[in-house]
């Protein structure tokens, strides 16, 4: 294959930690083999007899930063109640959740100290269950309380269906899952901005991509000169759905292995609808919408940092309680906190709700049937360990109304005053994207009606992210092919290449992994 070497010596370094994950541990290690297939609808069920189950005394855990951090949020409180609540000590290993998906794959290549539990990003979990990484739970859930409680929400089964991936044995199973649906990102929009525009109302937001482009050239003209479009990088390379953060560029295009409506696998990196994502993101650029530092691939906390501060006007971040949190920042600044939110432009269609990350018990773990009853399955147990994972400690986090129906959030020392003052409201998953329900009733209620709005902007006009190949040489270079794209967007992006250029320059050096990529998926 021509080009091969040409990859692997300009790429090898980029690839090194995804080809380290996929030397895991032995296939079929701790492996069952599924009893059932994935069920059109409703909850489904097990013929195979459960067996006995030993607690087990503790387990060891690696999760990133999406429940309260040590420091923070008072989370010594949180692990304490949790062990208690389970009567098992939880073992935690942190990675920074910057570098998390980097640590993961490093765990993997070393079974003798790899955690019991695993949340694995989304884009890892297909990969990791073909080859063999992961036990296969399809069984234990389909017996766990939860999955036949009745407490499961509309949307579950429709979820619980893509967790189904294909293992080892080819045979597809669950082999991890979440208790929330992924969510993702809507786009906000300060009102001040847009007024001084001349948008005098919500309503008045453009709805296709000619009326998108005036509209950001005259927010720009109206506000002194400042571009209004900020994001984490010109593309999210570290997670999929990749293009969460830039919907109104990137529209149809989907820069990443995906299957289409045919069943066909294909490269969206080199299909048509990407010129035009590149052709968009030149035009942003070269007109001054996009800000600058974009090239820089800002971190979350700094593009939100400058849509605070009002240096720009346009911000996509997740639908929910960041909309509390974005009005809450705008008025600590002294700012207008009036915030609009818009709704999908025509060639856009619908945002894109991303694969949940996925919490995993990796094939090394000595008592899987163990872990998954007495940490796993309770995590949605309708009661007072979901309302740990969902809401934090009693008196530390939250309190009870008067009412003995609704709580309210309390301030914790780590982050009073700042943008974090109450996260009390979602600790793991927020009250609107779980999948089971409460044994009673759910105590949510929302800090301010923003919070609902933005949600329901984003389930009424929201379609499932592409979902993830089990290819092996996917999971081994993909972080190369990354490397190139990200560079090659870039290099469009501030006009040192066409966008046809970018795509033959991409094809030339990836043609050959490309190519044994997608004969793997299809």
């Amino acid at each position: 294959m021509k080009n091969m070497n040409k990859i692997i010596a300009s790429l090898l370094v980029g690839s090194m930690v995804f080809s380290l994950a996929a030397c895991g541990n032995d296939a079929g290690t701790g492996e069952t083999t599924p009893s059932t297939t994935p069920a059109e609808s409703g909850t489904p069920t097990s013929d195979a007899a459960p067996a006995e189950v030993v607690k087990p005394d503790s387990i060891t855990v690696m999760w990133d930063g999406t429940v309260f951090k040590e420091g923070d949020n008072y989370a010594e409180e949180f692990y304490s109640a949790l062990n208690e609540a389970l009567g098992i000590d939880v073992k935690w290993t942190r990675p920074d959740h910057s570098t998390y998906g980097e640590q993961v794959g490093i765990a993997f290549n070393d079974a003798s100290t790899l955690a019991d539990v695993v949340l694995l990003p989304a884009n890892y979990y297909a990969s990791y269950a073909k080859q063999g990484n992961l036990w296969n739970m399809t069984d234990a859930w389909l017996n766990s309380e939860i999955a036949n409680s009745g407490r499961l929400t509309s949307v579950a089964a429709q979820v619980i269906d893509g967790w189904y991936t294909e293992g080892p044995d080819g045979q597809k199973g669950i082999y991890a899952m979440y208790p929330a649906r992924g969510n993702g990102c809507i786009t906000y929009v300060k009102a001040t901005w847009a007024k001084n525009a001349g948008y005098d109302s919500a309503a008045a937001l453009p709805k296709n991509w000619a009326e998108y482009q005036d509209f950001l050239l005259a927010m720009k003209e109206k506000n002194g000169g400042k571009a209004p479009v900020l994001a984490a990088g010109l593309v999210n390379d570290s997670e999929a759905p990749y293009t969460n953060y830039l919907p109104e560029f990137y529209q149809d295009a989907y820069p990443d292995i995906y299957q289409k409506a045919d069943g066909t696998w294909v490269d969206g990196f080199t299909e048509p609808a990407m010129l035009g994502a590149l052709e968009r993101l030149n035009w942003g650029y070269s007109n001054g919408v996009l800000e600058a530092s974009i090239l820089e691939k800002p971190s979350t906390a700094d593009v939100r940092n400058k849509f605070y501060d009002d240096t720009t006007g346009v911000f996509t971040y997740w639908a929910g309680s960041w909309a509390y949190t974005i009005k809450s920042n705008l008025a600590k600044n002294n700012l207008d906190d009036e915030v609009w939110n818009l709704p999908p432009i025509a060639e856009l269609g619908s945002y894109m709700e991303r694969l949940s990350p996925m919490i995993a018990i990796t094939t090394s773990c000595k008592n899987p049937e163990g872990v998954f009853q007495y940490f796993i399955d309770p995590i949605l147990d309708g009661g007072d360990v979901q309302m740990l994972w969902q809401y934090g400690v009693e008196g530390v986090h939250y309190e009870w109304n008067a009412d003995g129906q609704t709580i309210s959030g309390l301030a914790t020392q780590a982050t009073a005053g700042t943008e974090k003052e109450s996260k009390t409201t979602k600790n793991l998953f927020e009250a609107n994207l779980k999948l089971g329900n409460f044994s009673g009733v759910d105590p949510y209620t929302p800090q301010d009606v923003v919070i609902d709005e933005a949600f329901n902007l984003f389930n009424e006009n929201s379609s499932p992210a592409p979902g993830i190949c089990t290819s092996e040489t996917y999971l081994n270079y993909t972080a190369s092919l990354w490397t190139e794209k990200s560079r090659l967007i870039s290099e469009v992006t501030q006009g040192s290449k066409t966008p046809q250029e970018a795509i033959d320059e991409y094809k030339s050096l990836t043609d050959d992994i490309v190519t044994q990529i997608l004969a793997e998926c299809n």
